[in-house]
């Protein structure tokens, strides 16, 4: 019977010895390392992009690869399913039908000291932090997608999606596009906080 309280009085002082050593080595362990945190936190949001029924031209460029993406990404799974050219009315309800989809998944996010908008097509939408979504975004997305249609027709952008130039290119990268070096515009999170 001595034995055993012996064996069991061992027990507990080795289990304490443990916890011991692994705390001490646990506040050393802090103490030699400056352990970080992350913090998330929306973007600050302006009266242009939060009430303006317009997309602000520091975030056109986006907004233009954005609906590039969703054109291409739409015509390539309605033309997989083809083996001949869309006919003009599947043209016409292909646009339509991205238009007229939802812009749910898009929203405004800090990234590396820029407001850029993030979501599916953008790298942006890898980028850890909080996007501030809704409101008025959709919106904005579908009245520039519904002005790319207006402006350079059905056939043009099928036609372009068929040819050897992407839709993003065309719509966004060339002279007149708000991604070309001369017409792209970007705002600074420090600029807007110094305007206040």
């Amino acid at each position: 019977m001595a034995a055993t309280v012996d064996c069991s009085a061992l027990s507990v002082l080795h289990v304490l010895f443990v916890l011991v050593l692994l705390f001490t080595t646990c506040a050393r362990a802090q103490k030699e390392q400056k352990l970080g945190s992350i913090k998330f936190s929306g973007p600050d949001v302006n009266s242009e992009e939060s009430e303006s029924l317009h997309m602000p031209d520091y975030l056109k460029c986006d907004a233009c690869r954005i609906i590039a993406y969703k054109f291409t990404e739409t015509l390539e799974k309605v033309t997989k399913k083809k083996t001949k050219a869309l006919s003009e009315s599947e043209i016409i309800d292909t646009f339509e039908e991205v238009c007229e989809g939802s812009w749910d998944d898009y929203g405004i996010k800090e990234v590396d000291g820029l407001k850029r908008l993030s979501g599916p097509g953008l790298e942006t939408k890898d980028v850890p932090g909080v996007m501030q979504g809704g409101g008025k975004w959709p919106f904005r997305l579908k009245e520039m997608c519904f002005n790319y249609v207006g402006n350079e027709g059905e056939e043009e952008l099928y036609g372009i999606f068929k040819s050897k130039m992407t839709l993003e290119k065309f719509l966004c990268k060339e002279k007149n596009g708000p991604c070309h070096p001369k017409n792209k515009k970007v705002k600074k999170v420090e600029e807007e906080k110094e305007e206040l």
